[in-house]
């Protein structure tokens, strides 16, 4: 029996029996190959417990596609749920951009040893995520992305693309200290996800623009949608950041329909307010230091698999430490902390000047339309309250799962028929029908105006920004 430090340590063998015409792609060393009549036995090997159980495998009949960048080379293995012809010349073209996205990446980190890159793509009918690995990723998008005249899908291909690739450096080499000696049959909380995934996004579209891959108007494109799901929601006035960070496990992966009026999303608000301490830094060193260099400083620090790191992980202090030894970032520390600890709106339009643009409301609906303050789902011939929205004037009237039957006498079987039924209304008495647990109830209620429901960056861009999104290659 192996004590828990040589358990760790041990050396592992893994045996896959896959047919003959199958190939395998895997972050894993290869040890053997054997033909064996209409199969072949593939060996591989990882150095510890932790090499093993952080390699993924795909294994089917599509060939890898291999490219060598600055002397690495990135595999790409590809699997369609369905079975579905990829277009090749699309995908092509997301090898082309995801090269020139890694070539942007050697620019800021350098070209490290760390062996080959593997990228699984699932493409699927709709399902959407992605997991990052010590050197490779899986990812799975909407099939659509592959396919000619989804430029949105094709945009955020590349973006996923490129946050997972981040995570090499910010998650599996520089991680919280807590996550360095862990035990897999527990929880593991940090209060630093807002920096681990909002930093890996902020970062993961800005490289996506300076590498070429993405227009401008294509980060704008992506930012806009996420501003409209950043003022859906106030659970800013309820949840700091690293209160977020902290109740992950409890809270993000196990919501309910309260969920977005209580608590704030790590990723969303994480990112958000990395472009303001971003902003922040680069205001106060004249454009001398941003947010990358902060992740390259935090990296030759404390990441594994640098020469002159503690390798033992890092906390706020750390991150604040680091931002105090940049050019202009020496009294951050109190801003950063404002940011993350305080439960108040991030001062996103103060950062947006310094590049020279302004938030402002995108007026889309129509003139006189009243507003429920809902997210509405239909059914079959019903449609039912899913959650409330900010400032919501039902709030206090109706809840959760509550079915609404019928505005001023008119019966509402689809959300087309209750935005029928509310032209005109806004500011004015209406009578609602509605039922909850299966009993009917009526209620007079003045509506407000629909208020703006998406947001757009107008302004012309300055030299900040300019110089923000210039390739460092």
């Amino acid at each position: 029996m192996f004590i828990h430090g040589e358990r760790l340590n041990t050396h592992q063998i893994v045996k896959y029996t896959l047919p003959s015409h199958w190939t395998p792609a895997t972050q894993l060393q290869l040890v053997e190959e054997q033909n064996v009549n209409d199969y072949r036995i593939w060996t591989f090997e990882a150095e510890n417990r932790d090499h093993f159980l952080d390699s993924i495998m795909e294994a089917n009949e599509r060939d890898t596609i291999s490219r060598t960048i600055d002397g690495r080379v990135h595999h790409f293995k590809l699997w369609d749920s369905g079975g579905y012809e990829i277009h090749d010349t699309i995908l092509n073209n997301f090898l082309d951009d995801c090269e020139k996205i890694v070539r942007e990446y050697h620019a800021l980190f350098g070209v490290h040893d760390w062996g080959d890159y593997l990228t699984v793509l699932h493409l699927t009918q709709s399902a959407r995520g992605g997991l990052e690995h010590l050197n490779s990723q899986t990812s799975m998008m909407p099939r659509g992305c592959l396919q000619p005249g989804q430029k949105e899908l094709y945009r955020d291909l590349l973006s996923l693309f490129s946050h997972e690739y981040v995570h090499q450096w910010n998650v599996k080499r520089l991680r919280p200290k807590s996550f360095h000696d862990y035990d897999l049959q527990s929880e593991g909380h940090t209060d630093l996800l807002w920096w681990f995934e909002g930093c890996t996004s902020w970062l993961g579209d800005m490289q996506c623009v300076r590498s070429g891959a993405w227009s401008e108007k294509d980060w704008i494109a992506e930012f806009e949608k996420k501003l409209k799901r950043h003022f859906d929601v106030n659970g800013l006035e309820y949840e700091s950041l690293e209160e977020s960070s902290f109740d992950a496990w409890i809270h993000l992966y196990r919501s309910g329909p309260y969920s977005r009026e209580r608590q704030i999303s790590y990723y969303l608000e994480g990112e958000l307010a990395i472009l303001c301490i971003d902003a922040e830094l680069q205001r106060r060193s004249k454009g001398a230091s941003n947010v990358g260099m902060l992740m390259k400083l935090l990296c030759e620090r404390h990441a594994l698999g640098y020469p002159n790191s503690d390798c033992k992980g890092i906390e706020l202090s750390d991150i604040i430490s680091a931002v105090q030894s940049l050019e202009g970032g020496k009294n951050m520390g109190r801003y950063i902390k404002t940011i993350v600890q305080q439960k108040q709106p991030m001062p996103l339009e103060k950062a947006m000047r310094y590049y020279g643009r302004k938030i402002i409301p995108k007026v889309e609906q129509k003139e006189g339309l009243a507003w429920l303050g809902v997210a509405l789902k239909q059914s079959c011939h019903s449609v039912n309250i899913s959650r409330f929205l900010q400032q919501s004037p039902l709030r206090n009237q109706l809840k959760v799962k509550d079915e609404i039957i019928a505005i001023d006498g008119l019966r509402c079987t689809s959300i087309k028929e209750i935005e029928y039924a509310l032209q005109g209304k806004a500011d004015s008495e209406v009578q609602m029908l509605y039922s909850s647990e299966g009993v009917t109830k009526q209620i007079n209620i003045i509506l407000p105006q629909q208020p703006p429901t998406t947001w757009t960056i107008k302004g012309g861009k300055n030299v900040n920004w300019i110089r923000y999104l210039s390739s460092l290659q």
